[in-house]
This record gives C-alpha cells, sequence and structure tokens, in this order.
C-alpha cells in the first residue's frame, strides 16, 4: 500500500518551457476549443431562438401583433390596426401559480459522515443564501420567460462578503438574456446538468469594452476569422460580445478513505503539496488501521470569459461538480434529431391575431363609418347649405328647409345608421375561445364569475385551468431542486473556516448559528475533536417540497386549527398556543410561549423531549389546589382525633377491667390460703369441696375476661398515619422511641391499645 501510495502521491509538475508561455498557448487552445463548440451550439439551437424572440416580441412590443404586410397596407388605406393583447394576462396567471406554489428545498444526509442537524443547518444555509442575493427576483424573471418563450435561466457564482474580508459568499444573480445561452448540444438532461459546456453571452459597447479590458483589443467588423468561425454576431459597430465560458472536464481523482470514514483528496500536486493528509495517512498506518486509497472519476469544472479573439479571463474553478448555470425549460420535445421548445404564446399567436383583426374591423365599421346622412331633394337644402353641413356634428335648436313644388308632403329624412356585424362579433367571441383553448387557462382561472357559489366549487373550476399549465410549474421546481443541488456543493468550498451566519428557517425567520466550531475542551484542556456543525465533511442531497408557501400552509393551519377547535372546544386548551403562534399578529410567539406555560406538564415535558431541552420545573399548585389538598389534612387529622379518643376510652375501659380482675384474683387467693391454712392445722375438718369450684370458677372468668380484652384490641385497629403533603418543604419529622409523659391535659396512648400486652400485664399469670 505504502509504495502504490508513493507512486499516485510523487508526482511533481514540471513544465518543460517557461510558465507564461506555456500558458498562453493553453489559453490559445481552450479559445480555439470554445470557437467550434460555440459553432455547434448556435446552429444546433437556432430555430428555438429565433421563435422565442419572435414569441417576446409579439407579446412585448407594440404593433408586433400584425403581419408587417398587413400593417403597411391597413395604415397606408387609413385603417386601424388595433392590439388587444390578452396573452399578458394568461402568463400572469401561470407565473402566478408559480410565485405562489415556490418549492421549498430540504437537505438530507446520504453517508455515514452526514448528520441529520448538520443537514437542517445546510438547509438553513441555503435558504440564506437565496435571501441575501434577493433569488426571487432571478427566479421569477427567468420564469417570465420560461412561460412567454419556452426557457429562461440564472446562475449560482461565488463573491467576497465585502472588500474588507477574505470570506466568500455564495450568491444566485439572474440572467438577462435568458434565451441566449447556448448549451452543449449533446446534454439531454432538462437541467442540463451533463452538458460539457456552457456560452453565457453578454453584449456590450465598445467603449465600456475598452475600458474594462484595455490589453485585449475587441474584434472588427468583417474579420475573416469572425466569419470562419460562425461568430459575426461577436463584432458589431458599437457593440462587441463577450461569454462566460464555462468547461466541464473529465478528471481522475484519487481518494484516501480514512478508518474514521473521512475521505482524503490527493488529486492534484506532489508530497508537498499534500503534506498534511500525508502525515494522517502515515500516523493512521502505524497504528495497524487500513486506509483505502484508490482512483475514481470525477469532473473538473472552470471559467473562463472569452471574446471573438482572446481568453479575456481564467481559468478560475468553480466548487462543486455542476456547471453552476441553471435553465428553466418550458414545453421542450425531441423530433428525431430536432429539439423543439416552446411557451404559452407559440401556439396563441393565430387566435390573438384573429382576434386583434375582427375587433379592428368591427371598430371599422360601427365606430369609424360616417353617420347617417340626410335624405332629401336640391331645393329643400338650398339656402341653408351651412346649417345641413353641419347637423351631425352640432346639435341644433332646429333645422330649416324649403318645401319642394314637386313634392309638397316631402322633407328631409335621416337613412338607415348602419348596423354591427353580428358574424364580426361572433368571430370575435370565436377568437377569444380559441385563445383560451390553446392556453389551457379559461376564465374560472382569470376569476371571471361563474354560477358556482361555494368556495370549494369555485376552486375545483380553478384548478382545471391549473392542470393544463403545471407542466411549467414541474419544470420550475425541478431547475429550484438543481439549484439546491449546486449551491449544497459549493457550502464546503466556499463556508469552509469557523463563522456565525445568520440562516433563515422555513418560517422565514432569522437565526444565528455557528458552524465548523469545536464543541468545546477536554477535561485536560485540550480541543475536541468533533467540529459542531462541521459543513465541510459528510454527502448531501436535495430534496423538493412541492406545495404552497410556508404563509399559505400557516394561513391553512390556522383555519383547521379554528375549525378543530369550534368542533371540539374541551381541546382548546391543549392547542391554544399552537393556535396563538399561527397568527399574523405581531408579538405572536411571545403570546404563544406564555399560553405553553399552562399546558399540563405531561405535555410540557414531552415539548421539551422533542425540543432536546431540559424539562420544564414543576408547577406549583393552583389555589384551588392548595384549598382541596389543606381540606384534606384537615379531614385526615379530624379522623386521627376521633381514632385516638376511642383509643383513650378503650384503654380506660381495659383498665377498669383489670382493676377489677386483680380484686377477684386477689380475693380468690386470699379464701384459697386461708383454707389452705385452717387444712394444715391440727383438728380441723376437712377441706371443704367448694373451694375447688371457687378456684375452677375464678380461672374461668379470668380465661373469658382475656378473651373479651383480645377481641377488643382486635376490633380496634391501629390509626393511619396521615398522608404526607404533595410538596414536603423540608425534611420528614423524626418519631420517638420511647415513651414520654404527656404534658399536662394531653392523653397517653397505651401501647396495649395498638395491638400490644401493656406493661402492666407482662410477666403476670392469666
Amino acid at each position: 500500500m505504502g509504495r502504490f501510495t508513493d507512486s499516485l502521491l510523487g508526482r511533481l509538475r514540471k513544465p518543460s518551457k517557461p510558465e507564461s508561455d506555456a500558458k498562453g498557448d493553453a489559453l490559445d487552445k481552450v479559445l480555439d476549443v470554445a470557437k467550434k463548440r460555440w459553432r455547434r451550439a448556435d446552429e444546433f439551437d437556432r430555430q428555438n431562438r429565433k421563435d422565442a424572440y419572435e414569441d417576446l416580441d409579439f407579446l412585448e412590443t407594440p404593433g408586433a401583433q400584425w403581419p408587417e404586410r398587413e400593417r403597411q397596407l391597413r395604415e397606408a388605406e387609413g385603417r386601424p390596426c388595433l392590439e388587444f393583447n390578452r396573452l399578458p394576462t394568461t402568463i400572469a396567471q401561470i407565473t402566478g401559480d408559480i410565485r405562489q406554489m415556490r418549492p421549498a428545498i430540504k437537505v438530507v444526509p446520504v453517508d455515514s459522515r452526514g448528520d441529520p442537524e448538520t443537514a437542517d443547518v445546510i438547509a438553513g444555509m441555503v435558504r440564506y443564501v437565496e435571501n441575501r442575493s434577493d433569488a426571487a427576483s432571478a427566479y421569477f424573471s427567468a420564469a417570465d420567460q420560461q412561460v412567454g418563450a419556452g426557457i429562461g435561466h440564472w446562475k449560482v457564482i461565488t463573491e467576497y462578503g465585502s472588500d474588507s474580508t477574505f470570506e466568500q459568499e455564495i450568491r444566485i444573480v439572474g440572467i438577462p438574456d435568458g434565451v441566449g445561452v447556448r448549451w452543449d448540444p449533446d446534454a439531454v438532461l432538462p437541467t442540463r446538468e451533463d452538458a460539457k459546456f456552457c456560452f453565457v453571452p453578454v453584449d456590450m459597447s465598445r467603449d465600456v469594452y475598452e475600458e474594462t479590458y484595455p490589453d485585449h483589443p475587441a474584434a472588427e467588423i468583417g474579420d475573416t476569422d469572425l466569419t470562419r468561425s460562425g461568430m459575426t454576431e461577436w463584432a458589431g459597430a458599437d457593440m462587441v460580445r463577450i461569454a462566460e465560458y464555462y468547461t466541464k472536464t473529465p478528471v481522475e481523482k484519487t481518494l484516501a478513505l480514512m478508518p474514521d470514514g473521512e475521505i482524503l483528496d490527493l488529486t492534484d500536486g506532489g508530497d508537498e503539496d499534500h503534506a498534511e493528509k500525508l502525515d494522517l495517512i502515515a500516523q493512521a498506518k502505524a497504528t495497524g488501521a487500513q486506509v483505502r486509497i484508490e482512483k475514481r472519476p470525477g469532473h473538473r469544472v472552470e471559467r473562463y470569459v472569452i471574446s471573438a479573439n482572446a481568453v479575456l479571463d481564467g481559468p478560475t474553478e468553480i466548487p462543486g461538480r455542476f456547471i453552476p448555470v441553471v435553465p428553466v425549460v418550458g414545453v421542450e420535445m425531441t423530433i428525431g434529431k430536432r429539439r423543439a421548445r416552446r411557451g404559452v404564446i407559440r401556439f396563441a399567436k393565430d387566435s390573438q391575431r384573429a382576434y386583434n383583426y375582427t375587433r379592428s374591423t368591427h371598430t371599422e365599421v360601427v365606430a369609424l363609418q360616417p353617420k347617417a346622412p340626410f335624405l332629401g331633394t336640391e331645393k329643400m337644402f338650398k339656402g341653408y347649405e351651412e346649417i345641413w353641413d353641419t347637423a351631425n356634428s352640432t346639435n341644433h335648436p332646429f333645422l330649416v328647409y324649403n318645401s319642394d313644388p314637386a313634392s309638397p308632403t316631402a322633407r328631409p329624412e335621416r337613412s338607415q345608421p348602419p348596423v354591427a356585424s353580428s358574424g364580426l362579433a361572433e368571430l370575435s367571441r370565436e377568437a377569444a375561445e380559441d385563445m383560451k383553448a390553446v392556453t389551457g387557462v379559461y376564465d374560472a382561472s382569470l376569476g371571471a364569475r361563474s354560477n358556482e357559489t361555494s368556495g370549494k366549487a369555485i376552486q375545483a373550476r380553478q384548478r382545471e385551468g391549473d392542470v393544463g399549465s403545471f407542466v411549467y410549474i414541474v419544470n420550475f421546481s425541478r431547475s429550484i431542486r438543481h439549484t439546491g443541488s449546486i449551491v449544497v456543493g459549493m457550502i464546503p468550498h466556499v463556508y469552509d473556516t469557523a463563522r456565525t451566519l445568520r440562516i433563515v428557517g422555513e418560517d422565514g425567520k432569522v437565526d444565528l448559528v455557528q458552524i465548523n466550531q469545536v464543541a468545546g475542551l477536554a477535561d485536560d484542556g485540550q480541543p475536541l475533536d468533533k467540529v459542531q456543525n462541521d459543513v465541510t465533511v459528510g454527502a448531501y442531497d436535495v430534496a423538493m417540497e412541492m406545495g404552497p408557501s410556508y404563509t399559505t400552509r400557516r394561513e391553512a393551519a390556522l383555519d383547521g386549527m379554528i375549525q378543530l377547535v369550534q368542533a371540539a372546544p374541551q381541546l382548546a386548551p391543549l392547542v391554544l398556543d399552537l393556535l396563538a403562534k399561527a397568527q399574523d399578529w405581531p408579538m405572536a410567539d411571545k403570546i404563544a410561549k406564555r399560553i405553553r406555560t399552562m399546558l399540563p406538564p405531561q405535555i410540557q415535558a414531552q415539548e421539551a423531549q422533542e425540543s432536546g431541552e431540559a424539562p420544564p420545573p414543576p408547577m406549583p399548585p393552583s389555589p384551588e389546589q392548595q384549598a382541596a389538598m389543606a381540606q384534606q389534612e384537615r379531614q385526615q387529622q379530624l379522623e386521627a382525633g376521633r381514632l385516638q379518643v376511642d383509643m383513650e376510652k378503650l384503654a380506660v375501659e381495659r383498665e377498669k377491667i383489670h382493676a377489677e380482675m386483680a380484686k377477684i384474683q386477689a380475693e380468690a387467693d386470699r379464701l384459697v390460703a386461708e383454707a389452705q391454712t385452717a387444712a394444715v392445722q391440727p383438728g380441723a375438718p376437712a377441706a371443704d369441696p367448694r373451694l375447688d369450684a371457687i378456684t375452677a370458677a375464678v380461672a374461668q372468668l379470668s380465661e373469658v375476661v382475656s378473651m373479651i380484652m383480645e377481641e377488643m384490641s382486635a376490633a380496634a385497629p391501629p390509626p393511619e398515619p396521615p398522608a404526607p403533603p404533595a410538596e414536603p418543604e423540608g425534611p420528614p419529622m423524626a418519631l420517638p422511641t420511647d415513651l414520654v409523659e404527656p404534658p399536662p391535659g394531653g392523653f397517653f396512648i397505651d401501647p396495649g391499645a395498638l395491638g400490644q400486652p401493656a406493661p402492666e400485664m407482662m410477666g403476670q399469670p392469666a
């Protein structure tokens, strides 16, 4: 493995001739290849560009909706050439849907070194790039060209954050002439990510060119080299064309897979260029770990700025693996070897021309015809010619005429006025309907009222028009996804230092986040190896979420929550914080946070666990809960007091019984003692048999009394200790271990009352 590594990494570049000459030869070769590629790309897509420019002229240029020959004839005859342009409204309907349904970029890890939390940070960085770039203006400008002419473009560039920093930023900018971009004819994917080259031409005045590039004279008109290379449009009397020329060249990459999963790029340079990386490989091998070094096919993307006769700038290596130019295509179809592309205007031209023609003719027939004249004999108007000449333009109080002797009863009369042509009106309506059928956008989609009354029915009719134009929305979202892939591929190279960024959340809120930061210090004070939010490692992919914008989804969620609370009012306390957060008020978030503190503890703990925060402290009991707890404690104390009084009464009764038993036992003992004394005296009579009966009766009575005492003890269970308070404020009170005398007025609890024998009963006979 070591020799293989040396053979791969020990190559030193040794120029065989002066560096300036080698660079000049290389740039000449680049320019020659660029001219050939331009000629091929320009020829392949020429018809599509010609049709696209005509479509845009038809849409925006006054007078372009009339054929030139027809317009000249009508103007020569003094006939109107009116334009009733209905296409901008149709295009605005489609581009309005695009503006409302802007896709959201999601980032997901695709290898073991990718981190889901870092993926969320990268997604926020993509939105941060869009926000600082005002990417929406670039997106929607390209969408207008996409829907109108069939194609639009924007690009991704890198720039320094300011004039006084070394840190670069990523920026998304528009391409004004999106139709004029030339792509590799062999690229077949809609995003052109498989293209090997791309040209972005820019036309500037000769004065500006000479000020910008004084060391490179511009090509002159009629240059034979321009004619031979098919670049005659690159030089004009007052105009010079330059172009950004992007190339994507296959390269063979040398990659090293470290034991911890890190991948080191050892492609370019020699040992001195990768000294640090080679040290890491050597250290890993010294520990016995396996380092996998292999070659992989890859690409190098470079940017040049060229004119017709020189390379003005470059090469500049572009980070990532994609050419940073993004096309957004309308409807594209491959017909044999030809690729046809169009927008909404292409097939609506004839119906728009027919509409203009019929409306112009209708206007000419009705409004521009002379007003109906008066009919009469010559003698009727003789002498009053001035009055009758102005009869159609002046409101005379009366009209005077002469009576004609040849027709004494006749008088001047107005002829029948011109009548609007029903055929022209019908033709205008048919042309308008043809325009709707061709574009797929009908009156309901444009907001016209119909017989629908409910909101759902109106939305259903509007969606019918959206379906016909959904191809533009899908292609637009695909281009946004490709833009996200380009930005994500650039982030590890551009944002490769520790810095703090203001990332943008999906809801538009800005948060500060630190990237590429060491997580902290170990116990010995040394930096930890783990880097927080390290965007320079791992592989990430971009996923799309199609649908309405965040604002639209928030409004829909708010409506849904309101309907849920109205249907189930008992759920209101559980979702009131979410309902407040979805509002569009100032300080709605603060109101939601305050309401969240009133949620049940289990919901607060769940929210804290999902957000990775510490669980909230236990809430103090409410006044109602405190009152209930105090009432329960008082009830338990009263029950314990009653039980203690009962136990004391029982103890007194037991004392009385013990006293009576003691008396009976003492009397019995006395009688037995006297009887025994009399029996042992000489001359005494025989023992009285009643003594035995008395002794047996006393013993039997003692047993009965013992049984009664046991039953009394079993019938009086020991009192249960009161329940501990919910929130003890101090250490528990220690229980006494020795019995002490009660204070004056207090009660003494006999241990016998707790199911134990009394002290005076222990050791005495039953």
